[in-house]
Protein backbone atom coordinates (compact mmCIF):
# COMPACT_ATOMS: atom_id res chain seq x y z
CA UNK A 1 0.00 0.00 0.00
CA UNK A 2 1.47 3.59 -0.57
CA UNK A 3 2.35 5.49 1.77
CA UNK A 4 1.38 9.27 2.34
CA UNK A 5 3.31 12.64 4.25
CA UNK A 6 2.33 14.65 6.43
CA UNK A 7 -1.37 15.73 4.38
CA UNK A 8 -1.50 19.27 4.12
CA UNK A 9 -5.70 20.40 5.27
CA UNK A 10 -6.87 22.61 8.06
CA UNK A 11 -8.49 21.42 11.19
CA UNK A 12 -10.87 23.73 12.55
CA UNK A 13 -12.33 23.60 15.95
CA UNK A 14 -15.53 24.86 16.85
CA UNK A 15 -15.66 26.85 13.33
CA UNK A 16 -18.10 29.82 13.99
CA UNK A 17 -18.69 30.24 10.81
CA UNK A 18 -18.32 26.78 9.36
CA UNK A 19 -21.97 26.18 10.65
CA UNK A 20 -23.17 25.18 6.96
CA UNK A 21 -23.32 22.18 6.64
CA UNK A 22 -25.15 21.27 9.84
CA UNK A 23 -28.38 21.54 7.86
CA UNK A 24 -27.31 18.91 5.57
CA UNK A 25 -27.61 16.15 8.67
CA UNK A 26 -31.52 15.75 7.72
CA UNK A 27 -30.96 16.43 3.40
CA UNK A 28 -29.31 13.22 3.46
CA UNK A 29 -30.37 9.66 4.52
CA UNK A 30 -27.56 7.40 5.54
CA UNK A 31 -25.27 5.96 3.03
CA UNK A 32 -24.05 7.08 0.02
CA UNK A 33 -26.32 9.20 -2.23
CA UNK A 34 -26.36 10.97 -5.18
CA UNK A 35 -26.21 15.04 -3.81
CA UNK A 36 -28.28 15.94 -7.37
CA UNK A 37 -30.69 12.92 -5.96
CA UNK A 38 -30.70 14.59 -2.15
CA UNK A 39 -31.42 17.87 -3.54
CA UNK A 40 -34.34 17.15 -5.11
CA UNK A 41 -35.64 15.14 -2.16
CA UNK A 42 -35.30 18.22 -0.17
CA UNK A 43 -37.98 20.62 -2.18
CA UNK A 44 -35.34 21.91 -5.16
CA UNK A 45 -37.72 20.62 -7.92
CA UNK A 46 -36.99 18.37 -10.75
CA UNK A 47 -33.68 19.59 -11.92
CA UNK A 48 -31.54 17.00 -12.90
CA UNK A 49 -28.16 18.29 -12.63
CA UNK A 50 -26.56 20.32 -9.85
CA UNK A 51 -25.47 23.11 -12.05
CA UNK A 52 -29.26 23.65 -12.96
CA UNK A 53 -30.16 24.73 -9.46
CA UNK A 54 -26.86 26.73 -7.79
CA UNK A 55 -26.86 28.62 -4.40
CA UNK A 56 -24.21 31.14 -4.12
CA UNK A 57 -23.43 32.42 -0.87
CA UNK A 58 -20.26 34.59 0.11
CA UNK A 59 -16.79 33.63 -0.09
CA UNK A 60 -14.91 36.21 1.19
CA UNK A 61 -14.55 35.24 4.89
CA UNK A 62 -13.03 31.66 4.50
CA UNK A 63 -12.38 30.26 7.57
CA UNK A 64 -11.56 26.88 6.33
CA UNK A 65 -9.21 25.16 3.41
CA UNK A 66 -8.62 21.93 2.52
CA UNK A 67 -7.25 20.04 -0.48
CA UNK A 68 -7.38 16.59 -1.78
CA UNK A 69 -5.46 14.93 -4.94
CA UNK A 70 -7.26 17.26 -7.52
CA UNK A 71 -9.73 19.54 -5.45
CA UNK A 72 -9.44 22.77 -3.60
CA UNK A 73 -12.38 23.17 -0.67
CA UNK A 74 -13.05 27.24 0.28
CA UNK A 75 -15.68 27.17 3.42
CA UNK A 76 -18.08 30.03 3.29
CA UNK A 77 -20.94 31.46 5.10
CA UNK A 78 -23.43 29.14 3.65
CA UNK A 79 -22.02 26.52 1.79
CA UNK A 80 -18.37 25.24 0.65
CA UNK A 81 -17.10 26.55 -2.73
CA UNK A 82 -14.81 23.59 -4.75
CA UNK A 83 -12.15 24.62 -7.44
CA UNK A 84 -10.52 22.15 -9.54
CA UNK A 85 -7.38 23.20 -10.01
CA UNK A 86 -6.80 20.49 -12.40
CA UNK A 87 -8.66 22.42 -15.14
CA UNK A 88 -8.75 26.20 -12.78
CA UNK A 89 -12.24 26.14 -12.76
CA UNK A 90 -14.87 26.26 -10.70
CA UNK A 91 -17.44 23.43 -9.53
CA UNK A 92 -21.20 24.40 -8.42
CA UNK A 93 -20.53 24.99 -4.42
CA UNK A 94 -22.02 22.38 -1.46
CA UNK A 95 -24.81 25.05 -0.20
CA UNK A 96 -27.30 24.01 2.56
CA UNK A 97 -30.13 25.33 0.50
CA UNK A 98 -33.65 25.45 2.30
CA UNK A 99 -36.21 23.92 4.38
CA UNK A 100 -36.67 23.39 8.19
CA UNK A 101 -32.91 22.17 8.71
CA UNK A 102 -32.01 26.24 8.80
CA UNK A 103 -32.30 25.89 12.77
CA UNK A 104 -29.07 23.93 12.87
CA UNK A 105 -27.42 26.64 11.18
CA UNK A 106 -26.20 27.62 14.82
CA UNK A 107 -24.18 24.80 15.99
CA UNK A 108 -20.53 24.56 14.57
CA UNK A 109 -18.58 21.69 12.77
CA UNK A 110 -15.97 20.25 13.70
CA UNK A 111 -13.67 19.58 10.97
CA UNK A 112 -12.76 20.58 7.12
CA UNK A 113 -10.03 17.84 5.53
CA UNK A 114 -8.86 16.75 2.53
CA UNK A 115 -8.66 13.76 1.49
CA UNK A 116 -5.36 12.01 0.88
CA UNK A 117 -6.09 8.90 -1.04
CA UNK A 118 -8.52 9.74 -2.81
CA UNK A 119 -10.68 13.46 -4.28
CA UNK A 120 -12.64 13.39 -1.28
CA UNK A 121 -13.82 16.14 1.69
CA UNK A 122 -14.55 14.87 4.94
CA UNK A 123 -16.64 17.43 7.22
CA UNK A 124 -17.71 16.60 10.83
CA UNK A 125 -21.24 17.76 11.90
CA UNK A 126 -23.56 17.08 15.20
CA UNK A 127 -24.40 13.95 14.62
CA UNK A 128 -22.49 12.58 11.39
CA UNK A 129 -19.14 12.64 9.35
CA UNK A 130 -20.23 13.68 5.81
CA UNK A 131 -17.55 12.53 3.19
CA UNK A 132 -18.26 14.59 -0.19
CA UNK A 133 -16.87 12.90 -3.55
CA UNK A 134 -16.95 15.93 -6.42
CA UNK A 135 -16.46 13.73 -9.02
CA UNK A 136 -19.35 11.87 -8.64
CA UNK A 137 -21.38 14.13 -6.48
CA UNK A 138 -21.81 11.56 -3.66
CA UNK A 139 -22.26 11.86 -0.36
CA UNK A 140 -21.93 9.88 2.55
CA UNK A 141 -22.99 10.26 5.53
CA UNK A 142 -21.61 8.56 8.41
CA UNK A 143 -23.57 8.40 11.94
CA UNK A 144 -21.58 8.99 15.65
CA UNK A 145 -22.23 10.18 18.76
CA UNK A 146 -21.57 14.12 19.48
CA UNK A 147 -19.87 16.28 17.56
CA UNK A 148 -16.60 15.05 15.81
CA UNK A 149 -13.66 17.21 16.18
CA UNK A 150 -10.73 15.85 14.92
CA UNK A 151 -10.01 13.32 12.27
CA UNK A 152 -6.65 11.38 10.80
CA UNK A 153 -5.86 8.83 8.31
CA UNK A 154 -4.83 5.32 8.96
CA UNK A 155 -1.33 5.47 6.64
CA UNK A 156 -1.40 1.25 6.33
CA UNK A 157 -4.49 -0.78 5.16
CA UNK A 158 -7.28 1.13 3.35
CA UNK A 159 -6.62 4.74 4.38
CA UNK A 160 -9.18 4.24 6.46
CA UNK A 161 -10.26 7.13 8.82
CA UNK A 162 -9.90 7.92 13.02
CA UNK A 163 -12.53 10.22 14.02
CA UNK A 164 -12.75 11.26 17.59
CA UNK A 165 -16.25 12.52 18.77
CA UNK A 166 -17.36 13.01 22.21
CA UNK A 167 -13.64 11.75 23.51
CA UNK A 168 -14.41 8.59 21.96
CA UNK A 169 -12.46 7.22 18.94
CA UNK A 170 -14.12 5.69 15.72
CA UNK A 171 -12.87 3.82 12.80
CA UNK A 172 -14.41 4.67 9.81
CA UNK A 173 -14.10 2.58 6.57
CA UNK A 174 -13.72 3.84 3.08
CA UNK A 175 -17.52 3.09 2.69
CA UNK A 176 -18.76 4.18 6.14
CA UNK A 177 -18.59 1.24 7.95
CA UNK A 178 -17.82 2.36 11.80
CA UNK A 179 -15.95 0.57 14.21
CA UNK A 180 -15.15 2.01 18.20
CA UNK A 181 -11.41 1.40 19.34
CA UNK A 182 -9.51 1.90 22.25
CA UNK A 183 -7.27 3.76 21.55
CA UNK A 184 -5.32 5.16 18.41
CA UNK A 185 -2.53 3.53 16.68
CA UNK A 186 1.10 5.41 17.15
CA UNK A 187 1.90 8.71 15.07
CA UNK A 188 4.09 6.81 12.82
CA UNK A 189 0.99 4.90 11.80
CA UNK A 190 -0.96 7.89 10.50
CA UNK A 191 -1.67 10.87 8.37
CA UNK A 192 -2.07 14.13 11.14
CA UNK A 193 -3.52 16.51 8.63
CA UNK A 194 -1.69 19.85 9.95
CA UNK A 195 -2.96 22.88 11.01
CA UNK A 196 -2.40 26.95 9.94
CA UNK A 197 0.16 26.86 12.68
CA UNK A 198 2.11 24.16 11.06
CA UNK A 199 1.87 25.65 7.79
CA UNK A 200 3.47 29.37 9.91
CA UNK A 201 6.18 27.29 10.91
CA UNK A 202 7.11 25.93 7.71
CA UNK A 203 6.61 29.36 5.50
CA UNK A 204 6.88 32.26 8.71
CA UNK A 205 6.34 35.05 6.41
CA UNK A 206 2.90 33.52 6.32
CA UNK A 207 2.84 34.74 10.26
CA UNK A 208 4.53 37.97 9.86
CA UNK A 209 3.73 39.75 7.02
CA UNK A 210 0.70 38.44 5.12
CA UNK A 211 -0.46 41.69 4.11
CA UNK A 212 2.38 42.28 1.80
CA UNK A 213 1.42 39.84 -0.63
CA UNK A 214 -2.26 39.25 0.00
CA UNK A 215 -2.87 42.70 -0.78
CA UNK A 216 -5.88 43.51 -2.66
CA UNK A 217 -5.89 47.75 -2.50
CA UNK A 218 -7.58 49.84 -5.52
CA UNK A 219 -7.74 53.59 -5.56
CA UNK A 220 -9.91 55.47 -3.63
CA UNK A 221 -10.56 52.03 -1.41
CA UNK A 222 -9.93 51.94 2.25
CA UNK A 223 -6.75 50.16 3.44
CA UNK A 224 -7.75 46.69 5.05
CA UNK A 225 -5.41 44.39 6.73
CA UNK A 226 -5.31 40.86 5.41
CA UNK A 227 -5.95 38.28 8.33
CA UNK A 228 -5.28 34.65 7.85
CA UNK A 229 -7.82 32.48 8.69
CA UNK A 230 -6.74 29.05 7.37
CA UNK A 231 -4.63 27.03 4.98
CA UNK A 232 -3.58 24.20 3.52
CA UNK A 233 -1.45 22.82 1.09
CA UNK A 234 -1.12 21.14 -1.78
CA UNK A 235 0.21 17.26 -1.74
CA UNK A 236 2.07 17.30 -4.77
CA UNK A 237 3.51 20.99 -5.28
CA UNK A 238 5.69 22.16 -2.49
CA UNK A 239 5.35 26.14 -3.72
CA UNK A 240 1.71 25.90 -4.29
CA UNK A 241 -0.34 27.07 -0.60
CA UNK A 242 -4.29 27.80 -0.76
CA UNK A 243 -4.90 30.46 2.08
CA UNK A 244 -8.29 31.68 3.67
CA UNK A 245 -8.79 34.97 4.92
CA UNK A 246 -11.38 37.35 6.80
CA UNK A 247 -12.36 39.56 3.66
CA UNK A 248 -10.71 39.41 0.62
CA UNK A 249 -11.67 35.56 -0.07
CA UNK A 250 -9.40 32.32 -1.65
CA UNK A 251 -6.03 32.58 -2.67
CA UNK A 252 -3.15 30.23 -4.26
CA UNK A 253 0.13 31.67 -2.46
CA UNK A 254 3.75 30.45 -4.02
CA UNK A 255 5.79 30.62 -1.14
CA UNK A 256 9.20 30.41 -3.34
CA UNK A 257 8.18 33.78 -5.06
CA UNK A 258 6.08 35.13 -2.54
CA UNK A 259 2.83 35.99 -5.34
CA UNK A 260 -0.49 35.37 -4.22
CA UNK A 261 -3.12 35.08 -6.98
CA UNK A 262 -6.64 36.50 -5.20
CA UNK A 263 -9.34 33.20 -6.63
CA UNK A 264 -12.65 35.78 -5.94
CA UNK A 265 -15.69 33.27 -5.77
CA UNK A 266 -19.35 34.00 -4.79
CA UNK A 267 -20.75 37.14 -3.53
CA UNK A 268 -18.48 39.59 -1.18
CA UNK A 269 -20.89 39.95 1.66
CA UNK A 270 -24.01 37.36 2.74
CA UNK A 271 -27.31 38.97 1.39
CA UNK A 272 -28.59 40.62 -1.89
CA UNK A 273 -30.80 43.42 -1.82
CA UNK A 274 -31.00 44.19 -5.46
CA UNK A 275 -30.20 42.86 -8.91
CA UNK A 276 -28.96 43.78 -12.02
CA UNK A 277 -28.77 42.01 -15.41
CA UNK A 278 -25.12 42.57 -16.97
CA UNK A 279 -23.73 41.01 -20.91
CA UNK A 280 -23.09 38.01 -19.41
CA UNK A 281 -23.61 37.84 -15.90
CA UNK A 282 -25.67 39.70 -13.14
CA UNK A 283 -24.62 42.09 -10.56
CA UNK A 284 -25.50 41.91 -6.97
CA UNK A 285 -26.21 44.89 -4.60
CA UNK A 286 -25.16 43.86 -1.18
CA UNK A 287 -27.66 43.33 1.42
CA UNK A 288 -26.47 45.65 4.15
CA UNK A 289 -27.47 45.21 7.77
CA UNK A 290 -30.41 43.88 9.29
CA UNK A 291 -33.61 46.42 8.31
CA UNK A 292 -36.61 47.15 7.60
CA UNK A 293 -37.81 46.90 3.35
CA UNK A 294 -39.63 50.28 3.51
CA UNK A 295 -43.33 50.11 2.17
CA UNK A 296 -43.40 45.79 3.11
CA UNK A 297 -45.23 44.60 6.35
CA UNK A 298 -43.26 45.38 9.23
CA UNK A 299 -43.69 41.94 10.09
CA UNK A 300 -41.16 41.15 7.45
CA UNK A 301 -37.93 42.18 8.57
CA UNK A 302 -35.38 41.59 5.40
CA UNK A 303 -31.79 41.22 6.70
CA UNK A 304 -28.35 39.50 6.25
CA UNK A 305 -25.39 39.21 9.21
CA UNK A 306 -22.86 41.93 8.87
CA UNK A 307 -19.78 41.69 6.96
CA UNK A 308 -16.54 43.48 6.65
CA UNK A 309 -17.57 44.91 3.07
CA UNK A 310 -20.17 45.96 0.65
CA UNK A 311 -20.94 46.77 -2.71
CA UNK A 312 -21.76 44.78 -6.10
CA UNK A 313 -20.52 41.28 -6.75
CA UNK A 314 -20.96 40.45 -10.35
CA UNK A 315 -21.10 36.66 -11.36
CA UNK A 316 -20.81 35.23 -14.93
CA UNK A 317 -23.44 33.29 -16.19
CA UNK A 318 -21.00 30.54 -16.28
CA UNK A 319 -19.82 30.84 -12.20
CA UNK A 320 -16.53 31.10 -13.88
CA UNK A 321 -15.73 34.96 -13.37
CA UNK A 322 -16.63 37.01 -10.26
CA UNK A 323 -15.92 40.85 -9.25
CA UNK A 324 -16.25 42.32 -6.17
CA UNK A 325 -16.43 46.12 -6.34
CA UNK A 326 -16.61 48.11 -2.41
CA UNK A 327 -17.49 51.63 -1.88
CA UNK A 328 -14.94 54.19 -1.71
CA UNK A 329 -13.65 55.62 1.39
CA UNK A 330 -15.96 58.57 0.98
CA UNK A 331 -18.81 56.06 0.17
CA UNK A 332 -18.45 53.57 2.07
CA UNK A 333 -21.45 50.84 1.37
CA UNK A 334 -20.45 47.69 3.94
CA UNK A 335 -23.64 47.63 6.09
CA UNK A 336 -25.39 49.63 4.08
CA UNK A 337 -29.01 48.10 3.18
CA UNK A 338 -29.65 48.15 -0.55
CA UNK A 339 -33.72 48.33 -2.00
CA UNK A 340 -32.58 48.96 -6.24
CA UNK A 341 -30.31 48.98 -8.73
CA UNK A 342 -30.95 49.77 -12.41
CA UNK A 343 -27.55 50.12 -14.57
CA UNK A 344 -27.15 51.69 -17.75
CA UNK A 345 -23.93 51.33 -20.29
CA UNK A 346 -20.71 51.26 -17.24
CA UNK A 347 -22.57 52.59 -15.04
CA UNK A 348 -24.72 51.16 -12.08
CA UNK A 349 -27.29 53.35 -10.13
CA UNK A 350 -27.70 51.82 -6.39
CA UNK A 351 -31.00 53.10 -4.17
CA UNK A 352 -29.92 52.68 -0.44
CA UNK A 353 -31.54 53.32 2.79
CA UNK A 354 -28.77 56.49 2.69
CA UNK A 355 -29.73 58.01 -0.63
CA UNK A 356 -28.59 56.89 -4.28
CA UNK A 357 -25.40 55.70 -5.25
CA UNK A 358 -23.62 56.22 -8.70
CA UNK A 359 -20.79 53.25 -9.21
CA UNK A 360 -18.17 52.90 -12.58
CA UNK A 361 -18.28 49.39 -13.47
CA UNK A 362 -15.25 49.76 -15.85
CA UNK A 363 -12.44 49.63 -12.92
CA UNK A 364 -12.52 53.39 -12.86
CA UNK A 365 -13.58 52.97 -9.33
CA UNK A 366 -15.07 56.11 -9.24
CA UNK A 367 -18.20 56.13 -6.92
CA UNK A 368 -20.86 58.85 -5.96
CA UNK A 369 -23.31 59.98 -3.67
CA UNK A 370 -26.69 61.68 -3.13
CA UNK A 371 -28.54 62.04 -0.25
CA UNK A 372 -31.43 64.09 1.74
CA UNK A 373 -28.56 66.79 2.15
CA UNK A 374 -28.28 67.39 -1.66
CA UNK A 375 -31.71 67.65 -2.14
CA UNK A 376 -33.62 64.04 -2.52
CA UNK A 377 -36.60 64.45 -0.32
CA UNK A 378 -35.74 61.16 1.51
CA UNK A 379 -32.52 59.25 1.86
CA UNK A 380 -34.85 56.04 1.19
CA UNK A 381 -34.36 54.98 -2.43
CA UNK A 382 -36.96 52.40 -3.43
CA UNK A 383 -36.85 52.70 -7.43
CA UNK A 384 -34.47 53.79 -10.44
CA UNK A 385 -34.86 54.54 -13.76
CA UNK A 386 -31.93 55.22 -15.90
CA UNK A 387 -31.31 57.22 -18.25
CA UNK A 388 -28.27 58.29 -20.19
CA UNK A 389 -28.02 61.44 -18.37
CA UNK A 390 -28.83 60.37 -15.59
CA UNK A 391 -31.77 58.83 -13.53
CA UNK A 392 -35.10 59.33 -11.88
CA UNK A 393 -35.22 57.94 -8.54
CA UNK A 394 -37.87 57.36 -6.13
CA UNK A 395 -37.82 57.66 -2.63
CA UNK A 396 -40.20 57.31 0.30
CA UNK A 397 -41.24 60.90 -0.08
CA UNK A 398 -41.16 62.24 -3.65
CA UNK A 399 -39.33 61.67 -7.21
CA UNK A 400 -36.52 63.51 -8.37
CA UNK A 401 -33.86 63.52 -11.71
CA UNK A 402 -30.20 63.38 -10.30
CA UNK A 403 -28.18 64.49 -13.47
CA UNK A 404 -25.07 61.94 -14.42
CA UNK A 405 -21.87 64.23 -13.89
CA UNK A 406 -20.62 62.25 -17.03
CA UNK A 407 -16.61 61.66 -16.79
CA UNK A 408 -16.28 64.97 -15.30
CA UNK A 409 -15.19 65.32 -11.42
CA UNK A 410 -17.81 66.18 -8.79
CA UNK A 411 -21.52 65.32 -8.80
CA UNK A 412 -24.03 67.86 -10.07
CA UNK A 413 -27.48 68.96 -7.85
CA UNK A 414 -30.48 67.00 -7.53
CA UNK A 415 -32.88 68.34 -9.15
CA UNK A 416 -36.66 69.13 -8.48
CA UNK A 417 -38.74 68.97 -11.78
CA UNK A 418 -41.82 70.35 -12.00
CA UNK A 419 -43.78 67.64 -13.52
CA UNK A 420 -42.64 65.70 -10.78
CA UNK A 421 -43.74 68.29 -7.89
CA UNK A 422 -46.75 66.52 -7.24
CA UNK A 423 -45.30 63.52 -5.96
CA UNK A 424 -43.87 64.87 -3.04
CA UNK A 425 -44.89 63.55 0.12
CA UNK A 426 -45.75 60.44 -1.29
CA UNK A 427 -43.87 57.18 -1.72
CA UNK A 428 -42.82 56.37 -4.76
CA UNK A 429 -41.92 51.99 -5.08
CA UNK A 430 -41.67 51.54 -8.95
CA UNK A 431 -40.94 53.48 -11.96
CA UNK A 432 -40.33 52.89 -15.83
CA UNK A 433 -39.47 54.88 -18.92
CA UNK A 434 -41.74 53.74 -21.69
CA UNK A 435 -40.54 55.98 -24.72
CA UNK A 436 -40.66 59.82 -23.26
CA UNK A 437 -43.38 58.60 -21.00
CA UNK A 438 -42.23 57.84 -17.18
CA UNK A 439 -44.45 55.54 -15.36
CA UNK A 440 -44.54 55.57 -11.33
CA UNK A 441 -46.07 53.00 -9.18
CA UNK A 442 -46.86 55.07 -6.54
CA UNK A 443 -48.89 54.90 -2.88
CA UNK A 444 -51.83 56.58 -4.63
CA UNK A 445 -51.70 54.22 -7.71
CA UNK A 446 -50.49 54.06 -11.17
CA UNK A 447 -49.17 57.48 -12.58
CA UNK A 448 -47.73 58.72 -15.79
CA UNK A 449 -45.78 61.66 -16.58
CA UNK A 450 -45.37 62.80 -20.47
CA UNK A 451 -42.50 64.60 -21.17
CA UNK A 452 -41.50 65.08 -17.29
CA UNK A 453 -38.32 66.64 -17.63
CA UNK A 454 -40.67 69.63 -18.72
CA UNK A 455 -43.65 71.01 -18.06
CA UNK A 456 -45.96 68.67 -17.30
CA UNK A 457 -49.35 67.09 -15.33
CA UNK A 458 -49.60 63.56 -13.82
CA UNK A 459 -51.92 61.21 -15.61
CA UNK A 460 -53.83 58.26 -14.93
CA UNK A 461 -54.29 55.45 -17.55
CA UNK A 462 -58.14 54.92 -18.54
CA UNK A 463 -59.65 52.41 -16.52
CA UNK A 464 -62.38 51.79 -14.57
CA UNK A 465 -60.55 49.40 -12.92
CA UNK A 466 -60.27 50.24 -9.22
CA UNK A 467 -57.02 48.24 -8.82
CA UNK A 468 -54.85 51.33 -10.23
CA UNK A 469 -56.05 53.95 -7.86
CA UNK A 470 -54.45 51.48 -4.82
CA UNK A 471 -50.63 51.65 -3.83
CA UNK A 472 -48.31 49.80 -6.63
CA UNK A 473 -45.39 47.87 -5.46
CA UNK A 474 -43.82 47.46 -8.89
CA UNK A 475 -43.63 47.97 -12.72
CA UNK A 476 -42.24 45.79 -15.77
CA UNK A 477 -41.92 46.65 -19.43
CA UNK A 478 -41.71 44.14 -22.33
CA UNK A 479 -42.41 44.64 -26.03
CA UNK A 480 -45.70 46.50 -25.92
CA UNK A 481 -46.98 45.59 -22.30
CA UNK A 482 -46.84 47.06 -19.15
CA UNK A 483 -46.96 45.26 -16.04
CA UNK A 484 -48.37 46.67 -13.01
CA UNK A 485 -48.37 44.71 -9.74
CA UNK A 486 -50.87 45.98 -6.57
CA UNK A 487 -51.48 44.02 -3.31
CA UNK A 488 -54.34 42.14 -4.93
CA UNK A 489 -54.25 42.28 -8.25
CA UNK A 490 -51.61 42.05 -11.54
CA UNK A 491 -52.52 44.56 -14.54
CA UNK A 492 -51.61 44.48 -18.20
CA UNK A 493 -51.98 47.81 -19.97
CA UNK A 494 -50.71 48.63 -23.64
CA UNK A 495 -50.02 52.15 -23.31
CA UNK A 496 -49.82 52.27 -26.98
CA UNK A 497 -53.03 50.73 -28.26
CA UNK A 498 -56.26 51.32 -27.38
CA UNK A 499 -56.47 48.11 -25.70
CA UNK A 500 -58.63 47.82 -22.09
CA UNK A 501 -56.63 46.80 -18.65
CA UNK A 502 -56.89 43.73 -18.31
CA UNK A 503 -55.77 41.31 -15.28
CA UNK A 504 -53.62 37.83 -14.99
CA UNK A 505 -56.38 36.18 -12.61
CA UNK A 506 -54.24 33.28 -12.15
CA UNK A 507 -51.41 34.86 -10.61
CA UNK A 508 -52.48 35.79 -7.25
CA UNK A 509 -50.04 38.25 -5.33
CA UNK A 510 -51.07 37.36 -1.85
CA UNK A 511 -49.09 33.87 -2.39
CA UNK A 512 -46.01 36.09 -2.54
CA UNK A 513 -46.95 38.18 0.12
CA UNK A 514 -46.68 41.90 -0.74
CA UNK A 515 -44.67 42.53 -4.31
CA UNK A 516 -41.61 43.59 -4.16
CA UNK A 517 -39.73 43.03 -8.00
CA UNK A 518 -41.92 42.23 -11.11
CA UNK A 519 -40.47 41.67 -14.57
CA UNK A 520 -41.42 39.86 -17.67
CA UNK A 521 -40.41 38.99 -21.59
CA UNK A 522 -41.55 37.56 -24.27
CA UNK A 523 -42.23 34.18 -22.55
CA UNK A 524 -42.85 34.68 -18.94
CA UNK A 525 -44.01 36.69 -16.00
CA UNK A 526 -42.32 36.59 -12.71
CA UNK A 527 -43.04 38.54 -9.41
CA UNK A 528 -41.33 38.24 -6.49
CA UNK A 529 -42.06 38.51 -2.69
CA UNK A 530 -41.67 38.16 1.24
CA UNK A 531 -43.35 34.66 0.64
CA UNK A 532 -41.38 33.32 -2.65
CA UNK A 533 -41.64 33.71 -6.42
CA UNK A 534 -44.49 33.65 -8.91
CA UNK A 535 -43.91 32.63 -12.39
CA UNK A 536 -46.18 32.37 -15.28
CA UNK A 537 -46.13 31.36 -19.14
CA UNK A 538 -47.86 34.42 -21.62
CA UNK A 539 -48.50 31.80 -24.28
CA UNK A 540 -50.49 28.58 -22.27
CA UNK A 541 -50.59 30.39 -18.67
CA UNK A 542 -49.44 27.23 -16.60
CA UNK A 543 -48.37 28.71 -13.11
CA UNK A 544 -45.05 27.87 -10.87
CA UNK A 545 -44.74 28.80 -7.49
CA UNK A 546 -41.50 28.81 -5.86
CA UNK A 547 -42.43 29.34 -1.67
CA UNK A 548 -40.22 30.37 0.59
CA UNK A 549 -38.99 27.74 3.56
CA UNK A 550 -39.06 25.14 0.50
CA UNK A 551 -37.71 26.31 -2.96
CA UNK A 552 -36.48 28.84 -1.95
CA UNK A 553 -34.17 29.80 1.39
CA UNK A 554 -35.59 33.08 2.11
CA UNK A 555 -37.80 36.19 0.97
CA UNK A 556 -37.14 36.92 -2.67
CA UNK A 557 -36.20 40.62 -2.47
CA UNK A 558 -34.97 40.96 -6.25
CA UNK A 559 -35.54 38.72 -9.76
CA UNK A 560 -33.90 39.14 -12.82
CA UNK A 561 -34.12 36.99 -15.91
CA UNK A 562 -32.26 36.33 -18.97
CA UNK A 563 -32.73 34.08 -21.72
CA UNK A 564 -31.15 30.87 -20.11
CA UNK A 565 -31.58 31.98 -16.41
CA UNK A 566 -33.60 33.41 -13.50
CA UNK A 567 -31.44 35.14 -10.72
CA UNK A 568 -32.98 35.49 -7.08
CA UNK A 569 -31.45 37.67 -4.60
CA UNK A 570 -32.33 36.72 -1.08
CA UNK A 571 -31.25 37.44 2.64
CA UNK A 572 -28.81 34.22 2.18
CA UNK A 573 -27.34 34.57 -0.94
CA UNK A 574 -28.32 34.86 -4.75
CA UNK A 575 -29.98 31.83 -6.62
CA UNK A 576 -29.43 30.84 -10.17
CA UNK A 577 -32.15 28.93 -12.08
CA UNK A 578 -32.10 27.04 -15.42
CA UNK A 579 -34.83 27.74 -17.60
CA UNK A 580 -37.17 26.08 -19.45
CA UNK A 581 -38.39 25.89 -23.11
CA UNK A 582 -41.66 28.03 -21.51
CA UNK A 583 -39.58 30.53 -19.64
CA UNK A 584 -40.33 28.88 -16.28
CA UNK A 585 -38.70 26.31 -14.63
CA UNK A 586 -39.12 23.07 -14.10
Amino acid sequence: MRTFPRWPSVRNHGLAAGTLFAAMLSLWTSGCVSAGTAAGAAGEGAYGRREERVQIGSFASVPAVAVSRRFVYAAGTDGVAIYDRAFNRWLPPLSTGAGPDAALFAQPIGFLVGDPLEDALWIGVPGAVLTYRPDTEQLQRTMVVGTPDFLVFDRSGNGDAYVRSAGQYTRISRVGITSPVMSLPPSSALLIPPTLTDLYRQFPTLRNQPQLFLRTQAPQRALRPATLLAGAASPERASEVWLGTDSEGLFRFDPTFLQATPLPYGLMSPGVGALALAADGVWAASLGVTGMSPGVSSVMAFGAPGSLRGGLSFVSNNLQQFRWLDGTIAVPLAGVRTYVMATRGARAWIGTERGVVRMKLDGANETLAWSALDGLPDPRVLSIAARDDGAWVGTMRGLRFVPDSGDGPGKRPVMAVSGARALDNMAVYALQMVGDTLWAGTESGLLAIAQPMQEATLLRPESSDPALRRPVRALAWSDTVLLAVTDDAVLQIAPRSARPVSRLEALRVSQVGQAIRAGLDERAVWIAGPEGVLLQTRSGGAVRWLRRGIELDGPALDIVASREWFWIGTPRGLLRLRRTSDGLVP
